[in-house]
């Protein structure tokens, strides 16, 4: 009942001591209490101001490190657009292009397209290819004011006229439902081989004549026995693309 007085009578005590002597004696009063009765209250407010102070340290040090890691992940991407721009300038001099950024996909599994941040405004056009630095990637589809759909080699609905890089053999390729690409309607006969790489053909009105596509893994007979068949490794993984190259107009 009586625990409740025990600290103001001993604030009241302690404010009596404090107002009796002289001011040196005041001054010496207070220095005793400060370094006995009030170190530890005195002590945990410096230690708390020192918390606060380390602190705000602290964040500064990480914000620093935050814009250092976002100005190297901007140049790591300057970095990884420029050499893939080089690759393309180097296969494709004549056409000109222009570079998007994959924002978003559109329909499911094999059926799905890739949206990009390119449209009209960037001069695209429905009808363009779409080229990777690796390989072919596929066409678009529809355009607005700021983006595009492009078809990719993937879907069932693309198909190109393809050839045989090493002996001129064409064919069509094509993917089916599963997602195998294929090129189709090669002549029963015809000098193709496992590891020969595919590459657009002259045929093709879409993509540049000699355009990597992929390498043959397996070949197969038709059921009527008239044609053969070339499982595609493709070059480019269209689930895996960040930016692509839209073939805007040939020299």
């Amino acid at each position: 009942m009586y625990k409740k007085y025990i600290l103001p009578v001993v604030l009241i005590i302690l404010s009596i001591a404090m107002l009796i002597g002289s001011r040196e004696i005041r001054a010496a009063k207070a220095a005793f209490f400060g370094r006995t009765l009030f170190f530890p209250f005195v002590h945990s407010l410096k230690a708390i101001e020192s918390n606060q102070a380390l602190q705000k340290e602290n964040f500064i040090l990480r914000s620093q490190i935050t814009e250092s890691t976002l100005q190297n992940l901007a140049l790591q991407n300057e970095l990884k657009e420029y050499l893939d721009v080089a690759s393309v300038s180097c296969i494709t001099p004549e056409v000109e292009f222009e570079l998007a950024e994959v924002i978003g996909f559109s329909g499911q599994f094999q059926e799905r397209n890739l949206i990009v941040n390119k449209g009209r405004m960037h001069g695209i056009a429905a009808g363009s290819a779409v080229i990777s630095g690796p390989g072919i990637v596929g066409k678009i589809v529809s355009v607005t004011d700021t983006y595009s759909i492009i078809l990719p080699f993937s879907s069932p609905r693309f198909q190109v006229p393809v050839m045989d890089q090493r002996t001129s053999v064409q064919g069509i390729l094509q993917s089916d439902i599963a997602g195998t690409i294929s090129m189709n309607l090669v002549k029963l006969g015809s000098e193709i081989a496992a590891g020969d790489t595919i590459v657009t053909s002259n045929l093709s009105r879409l993509y540049p004549k000699g355009y990597p596509v992929g390498t043959i893994s397996r070949i197969r007979e038709s059921t009527d026995n008239l044609f053969i068949s070339a499982e595609i490794t493709a070059f480019t993984l269209v689930e895996n693309l960040e930016h692509v190259y839209i073939l805007k107009e040939r020299n």
